[in-house]
């Protein structure tokens, strides 16, 4: 092979090579969302392409199909280059078709924004005339620029989607995702000419770059603002749920409270029949009646699971439930009996025990169980709730269980904790192991009230 091949399979191996740090910028925001088997399966599929590329393009350039030229790739670059890991990405990471398109076309104008800056670099020492002799220089540049900006543009990709993927976005996405692309539109227009057109089209350069960036904005802001109103719903949801549990707790206080009265008004009957009973000797009926009088006096025992009143409300009217369908539950409470996060604390602990409960209405019934401990240790307080599960729980990119959307009210219980997290600089985690399903919470430098 003549020093001529050497160049143009060096010069289309590092093309090819500097198309890689967009191929990552695209695949970034769905990592998290990813199992392991899936990724080893998608890099894969990038390793195959790339070598593929190669392999094609230096076989159209040697056999003449191609005309090895800046404008050819050029063209390429446009319009080839990125198609199959864009479809690969369509094929494997579903469904997110409107995010897709919405990160190709973000990505799309970074990378002209790269290219622009690489190619003014090379035309300070050389004319657009002779550019293509150094074109390796570009690319060089091309691929180190990338890779000198990729940590300043990765924090944007990697939590576009991970950091609002608790709440449902498909409309949003649908509508904005064309943007991007229909900016490019324009450019990739008067982009086709063989021509070396960076320094002419500086200006409009400039411009779709601060473009894209206000959209990216618009797009985060939009997001953000979408997350704050479903917060706030969510707590308005939560507030109302937890006033029904506490209507229902008061009304199960009222209804001990009806039976120890007439507990009470039997008593010095119930002791007048009981004195009579042993006079005579009737001694198992006296015995079937002091039974009978304890089960009337334990009947308006209330059950008390915390010393904190908001969390052992809670944890009574969910106790009842559970028990009501067969779920053993085993609760170990030990809190302050006030504290600065007891109201949010009370309302994360609803929504979780009823998820739970949720789940193990699917459990054979012989095997359901709730357990439930909260401790302080220090300033700290750390709190765990699990459940039996036979079957693996899908999870989310945020380590949480994946919510149902098809189910009316499904998932305010990790949104909550998520709410919680951000608020109070709580840390989670689940844990699958031995057929239970764990969810653990620490929250940190919790403040102590004193009444």
């Amino acid at each position: 092979m003549n020093e001529n091949n050497l160049a143009v399979v060096f010069n289309t191996f590092l093309f090819l090579l500097s198309l890689l740090p967009a191929v990552y910028l695209r695949y970034l925001p769905f990592r998290t969302i990813l199992a392991p088997k899936a990724r080893r399966r998608l890099l894969q599929g990038y390793a195959f392409i790339f070598f593929a590329e190669l392999a094609a393009s230096l076989l159209l350039f040697f056999s003449g199909v191609l005309s090895y030229s800046f404008h050819t790739f050029k063209l390429f670059y446009i319009f080839f280059g990125f198609l199959p890991y864009f479809l690969l990405n369509l094929c494997m990471i579903r469904p997110y078709a409107a995010q897709h398109i919405f990160i190709l076309g973000t990505q799309f104008i970074l990378s002209s924004t790269v290219s622009t800056i690489a190619i003014l670099l090379v035309l300070t020492f050389s004319s657009e005339s002779d550019f293509f002799d150094h074109f390796a220089t570009y690319c060089a540049l091309n691929l180190t620029i990338y890779l000198t900006v990729l940590p300043v543009v990765r924090p944007f990709f990697r939590q576009i989607f991970l950091r609002f993927s608790t709440i449902s976005t498909d409309r949003f996405w649908l509508y904005i995702c064309p943007l991007p692309l229909l900016m490019l539109a324009h450019d990739v227009y008067f982009s086709t000419s063989p021509e070396v057109l960076a320094s002419r089209y500086l200006f409009p350069r400039v411009l779709l770059f601060v473009c894209g960036v206000l959209i990216a904005l618009a797009a985060w802001r939009g997001l953000e603002y979408i997350l704050q109103q479903a917060a706030t719903t969510e707590r308005n949801l939560a507030l109302l749920t937890r006033m029904n549990s506490i209507g229902e707790y008061t009304r199960t206080l009222q209804e001990k409270q009806a039976r120890l009265s007439i507990v009470r008004h039997d008593l010095r009957h119930n002791a007048q029949m009981l004195a009579d009973l042993i006079s005579r000797g009737e001694d198992d009926a006296a015995m079937r009646l002091v039974q009978r009088m304890s089960g009337q006096i334990d009947a308006t025992r209330v059950e008390h699971f915390a010393s904190n009143p908001l969390i052992d409300a809670a944890l009574s009217v969910y106790v009842r439930q559970a028990r009501q369908k067969d779920i053993a539950v085993e609760a170990r409470i030990d809190l302050p009996a006030s504290f600065a996060a007891e109201v949010d604390l009370s309302l994360v602990l609803c929504n979780l025990f009823e998820n739970a409960i949720h789940a193990e209405e699917e459990e054979p019934q012989q095997q359901r169980a709730i357990r439930l401990l909260a401790r302080t240790k220090g300033a700290s307080i750390f709190f765990s709730i699990e459940n039996r599960r036979s079957t693996p729980v899908p999870l989310a990119a945020n380590g949480l269980p994946r919510s149902r959307d098809s189910l009316p009210g499904h998932g305010y219980g990790t949104r909550s904790l998520l709410l919680f997290a951000e608020k109070y600089g709580a840390e989670f985690f689940t844990e699958q192991k031995d057929g239970w399903f764990s969810i653990l919470l620490h929250v940190p430098q919790v403040e102590r009230m004193e009444k």
